[in-house]
């Protein structure tokens, strides 16, 4: 027993003088960092409350996670945090988590909105960035700190909804393009032209055969269909182009229009148009009208066929039906509705490069354009 009584003073003693040995050699002093800054700033949670519409016309509106990340930047020289590109319009911004990484372990700090009080930022605390936020991040030495402007933003109006502003009359996009077609139409003694793909033309000759040219309109000759050519539309004829993104170098054609002006429902004719080298040569497909198929395409006096935010959008002056099954079906929107309150008598639509889609009443000459804010 003494023995081990012995030991565990000797060691006692040892610590004690090695703890003293430290403490009189050991004359510097720590010294804490004072510079620190905001390195990443992200949101962690923003909740959406999407206000919908039931058959039965019942509104109701549920919450659901914005699932979309978000990316801030974080402008140094100015000391301001901001998202270009803005939150959808329906995002609660007055209940957010966010997460801020900060340089030489600083501790990130948001000011009161509505005193000099600074609230340590925990990942779990909900905050109100309805209005932009003082966030500081204090460095080690617990005075010296950086102080940011963080500023959400969000639109302003509805998403996935057109907005719409009447424009001067004279700013309806010219289509040169289709005069230029138009000339070598005529000039190849042939009816009327139709359309333009990327790399091919289609026109009617007088004999109201669906002819093709690939060669800028120098050559023209009869294109293939899989069906009679008595169901080619012969008025109120509309034309669309748009990349097929199953394939490169490929477009997706649409013809539509009715064969006789007492039709209630307008033909449909599509077309997929392959350019690379060793593609087989494309032929015009029927779209039949199925008895069971209740979205059809009406017929209409002033048709137009766009694409539109990877959408074909068949327009006239009462209405706006979307198709996105190749012109099989056609279907109105909520979201994707001509002006409100207006009167429209007959309209043309085109699509601008710029991402805008143009109206213009070919009776009143009014000029409308749209844009849609997109989740």
């Amino acid at each position: 027993m003494n023995k081990h009584i012995s030991a565990l003073f000797a060691l006692i003693v040892g610590a004690l003088m090695m703890t003293s040995c430290l403490k009189s050699d050991d004359t510097s002093e720590i010294i804490y960092n004072n510079d620190t800054a905001i390195t990443a700033f992200s949101l962690t949670t923003v909740n959406r409350y999407i206000h919908t519409t039931s058959s039965s016309g019942a509104d109701s509106v549920y919450k659901k996670a914005l699932s979309t990340p978000v990316s801030f930047n974080i402008d140094q020289y100015n000391q301001t945090v901001y998202n270009t590109d803005s939150l959808l319009n329906d995002c609660d911004l007055k209940h957010v988590l966010i997460s801020v990484s900060t340089k030489n372990s600083g501790v990130a700090v948001i000011k009161s909105l509505t005193s000099d009080t600074l609230t340590t930022i925990l990942s779990t605390d909900s905050l109100d960035f309805t209005q932009p936020r003082e966030v500081r991040v204090y460095a080690q030495d617990g005075k010296s700190y950086r102080a940011y402007k963080v500023t959400m933003n969000k639109h302003q109006v509805a998403t996935d909804k057109i907005l719409w502003e009447k424009m001067p009359a004279d700013s309806y996009p010219y289509d040169a393009e289709e005069e230029k077609w138009d000339q070598i139409v005529e000039n190849a003694g042939l009816a009327q032209f139709i359309g333009a793909g990327t790399k091919e033309a289609y026109a009617y000759d007088m004999d109201g055969r669906l002819m093709v040219s690939k060669d800028e309109g120098a050559t023209w000759n009869p294109d293939t269909l899989d069906a009679s050519t008595t169901l080619l539309p012969r008025e109120n004829i509309a034309f669309v182009s748009y990349p097929f993104e199953a394939n490169e170098d490929t477009d997706y054609q649409l013809i539509a229009g009715v064969v006789d002006e007492d039709d209630i429902v307008s033909v449909v004719w599509r077309k997929v148009a392959e350019y690379a080298e060793g593609s087989q040569p494309g032929k015009w497909c029927f779209v039949p009208v199925e008895v069971f198929n209740r979205y059809y395409l009406p017929s209409s006096s002033d048709l137009s066929l766009v694409w539109f935010h990877k959408k074909v959008l068949a327009i006239s002056n009462s209405w706006i039906l979307v198709s996105i099954d190749g012109g099989i079906t056609w279907k109105e929107y909520e979201k994707l509705q001509l002006p409100d309150d207006e009167n429209l008598m007959s309209v043309k639509a085109c699509t601008d490069g710029e991402g805008a889609i143009w109206l213009k009443d070919l009776i009143t000459d009014n000029v409308w354009r749209g844009i849609l804010v997109e989740e």
